[in-house]
């Protein structure tokens, strides 16, 4: 051990000052000598210059006294540790002095032998709490830079009541938060149930930037790679309105979002997490024909085939008319959704299957497996081999 702890040695008697100094070798015990005080109020000074680790002190001493000496210090220094020496005269105030956590007291005049022994269960005692505080300062460090990660699984957990735990108010305090229901849920969507990662990590991102000043919060995602935010404060329908047109100022898309009071309107969260969702789905609702050509489109979609005159023809309607109109509603051509239809299947197939690579490009409507890799690497920024990996299948 290379770090000394720091003793202060506090009496009137400068022969009891030598005495206790030259009984041991205090490097034996991982100690040393930091200041000698003769008054109480010099070792007031000293004790909180040298930040020490022990108190060696007399109990009557002038000027400040040893007791109220240690009162004051067990405020300023709480994990200082005391010893005082003291005559047979004073026994008694001795053991009132015990009271305030001292770890032992010595007769005078001080034996070696004795002084001996305290110093080494004290040098012990403070070894083994700094490594208590190490360790948990290791462990709060831990939890600090996973903060985010334990955030995110336990709220997926909670909001889709997959078993978050009964001790859920205890696991909101672990996570630096409120432990009661949070004061609003709400759900943001740009209408589309499914976007590749990098586009709702983005959508994340922006969220977690409008509400970057709230301490307590929490920003995940639900199912379906939905955001969701869980807020310890009411919001305004302003405010919810500022959030939206942030949304579609800066990425462009349309955005929707639904914010409830959990508590007000007796839900649990899951509950109330499952009416949002159900609330922002809503918000999209488009006209009939581009409701029947979705339709139309997830029941062709797998068929090498399929195009937007065969959808338009099979519609009634003209091409350009349906392209437009989807273009209008959807803020996307037919072949951008024909992709993030069949890429929503290929994503599917490869977390839940073992099909090989050339199986899901023919069950997803591709004629290679060359093109649809390379239409599946440009949407979701990997190969689906590599997708399969980072999936864990």
């Amino acid at each position: 051990m290379s770090e000394k702890w720091r003793v202060l040695i506090a009496d009137d008697e400068p022969w009891i000052r030598e005495g206790i100094r030259g009984a041991v070798s205090w490097e034996r015990y991982h100690m040393e000598v930091s200041a000698e005080a003769e008054n109480g109020e010099e070792a007031h000074e000293l004790a909180l210059k040298h930040d020490i680790d022990l108190l060696i002190v007399d109990l009557n001493m002038p000027i400040v006294n040893g007791l109220t000496l240690m009162k004051n210090l067990r405020r300023q220094l709480p994990l200082c540790r005391f010893v005082i020496v003291t005559g047979y005269d004073q026994f008694a105030y001795a053991q009132e002095a015990i009271r305030l956590n001292v770890d032992d007291y010595l007769l005078k005049p001080v034996d070696p032998g004795n002084l001996g022994k305290v110093l080494q269960n004290i040098s012990s005692s403070l070894a083994s709490e700094k490594k208590k505080r190490r360790e948990q300062k290791l462990a709060e460090q831990h939890i600090q830079k996973n903060l985010s990660l334990l955030k995110e699984h336990f709220f997926k957990q909670w909001v889709q009541d997959l078993g978050a735990g009964e001790d859920v108010y205890q696991q909101l305090q672990c996570l630096q938060l409120p432990a009661r229901l949070p004061e609003m849920l709400g759900v943001i969507s740009t209408g589309n149930l499914w976007i590749k990662p990098s586009e709702a990590d983005n959508l994340k991102k922006k969220v977690e930037r409008f509400f970057n000043k709230e301490t307590e919060k929490a920003v995940f995602f639900g199912d379906d790679r939905l955001v969701s935010v869980c807020l310890w404060r009411f919001i305004t329908e302003a405010e919810q309105r500022a959030l939206e047109d942030m949304i579609q100022a800066e990425l462009q898309v349309n955005a929707a979002s639904c914010f409830v009071k959990p508590a007000e309107t007796d839900q649990s969260v899951a509950q109330a997490y499952q009416f949002c969702k159900q609330k922002v789905s809503q918000a999209f609702d488009v006209s009939p024909v581009v409701a029947r050509a979705k339709e139309y489109m997830q029941q062709h979609f797998d068929e090498r085939e399929i195009s937007l005159k065969q959808t338009a023809d099979a519609l009634q309607v003209s091409s350009v008319y349906l392209s437009r109109m989807m273009k209008r509603e959807l803020g996307m051509t037919f072949v951008q959704l024909l992709t993030e239809m069949r890429m929503q299947k290929a994503v599917h197939l490869l977390q839940t299957t073992s099909l090989p690579i050339h199986d899901i490009a023919e069950q997803t409507g591709y004629d290679t497996q060359h093109y649809f890799s390379t239409v599946f690497k440009k949407a979701m920024g990997a190969s689906p081999n590599q997708y399969r990996r980072m999936s864990g299948t």
